[in-house]
């Protein structure tokens, strides 16, 4: 038996708010926490990340960087989530594609004891997650305006866009739908 991790994530400046809750064991690294993170939001995984608490940041290594100052970045692979979480309440800030800069707070809702799980589970979420690279939340936000207006002048335009993004779900996009089952699959 273990600790069980139980986490609500926000994508920051979205409104209405697209989160998500999920249980994760808290001996996995923060690299497994990415690609959990990126299963429940419903990213691809295209871009760099980075996990920030206090002055820690915590995200991809690079060999060749060369940047050794107070602020450099932890190995995600080298380090657990339940080595830096200790608390209920506790925040983390998730940063996913330094260009369209899509910030997301991680909030540790619940620390559960002695619970083992086989594996990540999401419990609960509301929304969809904008496609990648559609130019962050103000790319975002027109996409949907203009998707909203089938006479709009670039509606077809996003829409082939959309289409050939999203050819895993068969092009279809739906801002307002949460496919909870479809993600607990892919946990699985």
């Amino acid at each position: 038996m273990g600790r069980v991790f139980k986490f609500r994530i926000e994508l920051e400046g979205s409104n209405p708010k697209i989160w998500r809750e999920f249980l994760v064991p808290s001996d996995i690294t923060f690299y497994r926490l990415h690609h959990i993170v990126q299963i429940v939001m419903g990213w691809e995984n295209y871009h760099l990340y980075e996990f920030t608490i206090d002055s820690y940041r915590i995200g991809q290594q690079f060999e060749d960087d060369g940047f050794n100052g107070p602020h450099e970045v932890i190995d995600s692979q080298r380090i657990k989530i339940g080595d830096v979480l200790k608390t209920k309440g506790q925040k983390l800030h998730y940063l996913y594609d330094f260009g369209d800069y899509w910030e997301h707070s991680l909030s540790l809702e619940m620390i559960i004891e002695d619970l083992a799980i086989p594996f990540p589970v999401c419990c609960a979420g509301e929304l969809s997650c904008p496609p990648e690279d559609v130019g962050g939340l103000p790319g975002f936000y027109d996409f949907l305006r203009i998707m909203g207006k089938p006479k709009h002048s670039e509606y077809k335009e996003f829409k082939e866009w959309v289409k050939s993004k999203l050819v895993a779900i068969e092009g279809k996009y739906d801002p307002k739908k949460f496919h909870m089952e479809k993600v607990n699959w892919v946990l699985f």
